[in-house]
């Protein structure tokens, strides 16, 4: 998963790195006629769920590997990217072959939320005190494969599974996208459950700029 288009603010690269060339052939000699779902299917299903704060826990970042050929873990220095709210985002096929494709993600960001709760608003504009950033695009490569390495809900990683040919997203990334009403109850939990006087500092400026977003 790879992010263009950000301006200002810096997103830690995404890497993964997969030995998938014997899955993907041994998948493509499988294929159906149907499949169940096609690339842009299977990205709608994980950007509905990552963005209603699906992987913000622990559990539902185990839960949400079920996406991916190979989950990374969940980051200890957690980045949350927030969006505006809506159903606008633009999401496309953007390349294809027998067994990969590229599927392209539009969004309209808002900032980001560090680890200790700061948030990091995208460029100033005018009165109208927030420029949405148009894009970033979001880059999700996809594989037809049938092999998977999940997560268990203890967070090792479970044994290969062999399953029916089906497009899976190539690696998960370390940062998480969720929109604005995600982030405000967000920052409001992680303020209610912290003991640290900086965090619960932090998470109240956030939410006085995330609100003003509203």
């Amino acid at each position: 998963m790879r992010a263009i288009g950000l301006g200002s603010l810096q997103m830690k690269p995404l890497t993964c790195t997969l030995l998938l060339t014997a899955a993907i052939i041994t998948a493509a000699a499988q294929t159906p006629a149907q499949l169940q779902s096609s690339p842009v299917q299977v990205s709608e299903e994980f950007w509905k769920v990552e963005t209603s704060g699906g992987r913000l826990t622990s559990e539902g970042w185990y839960e949400a590997s079920t996406f991916f050929v190979r989950s990374s873990l969940p980051p200890e220095n957690k980045i949350v990217n927030v969006i505006r709210n809506g159903l606008g985002d633009h999401i496309e096929e953007t390349a294809r072959t027998a067994t990969w494709a590229e599927v392209s993600i539009t969004t309209d960001m808002l900032g980001q939320i560090d680890s200790s709760l700061r948030f990091k608003p995208s460029l100033k504009h005018g009165t109208a005190g927030v420029l949405l950033i148009r894009g970033p695009a979001l880059t999700f490569d996809l594989v037809l494969t049938d092999r998977q390495w999940k997560l268990n809900g203890d967070g090792a990683r479970a044994k290969e599974s062999v399953l029916s040919p089906q497009w899976l997203i190539t690696c998960g990334g370390e940062t998480t996208w969720i929109n604005l009403d995600v982030a405000i109850a967000y920052v409001n939990k992680v303020q209610a459950e912290t003991s640290s006087p900086a965090i619960r500092k932090n998470a109240g400026q956030a939410l006085q700029q995330l609100k003003h977003l509203q």
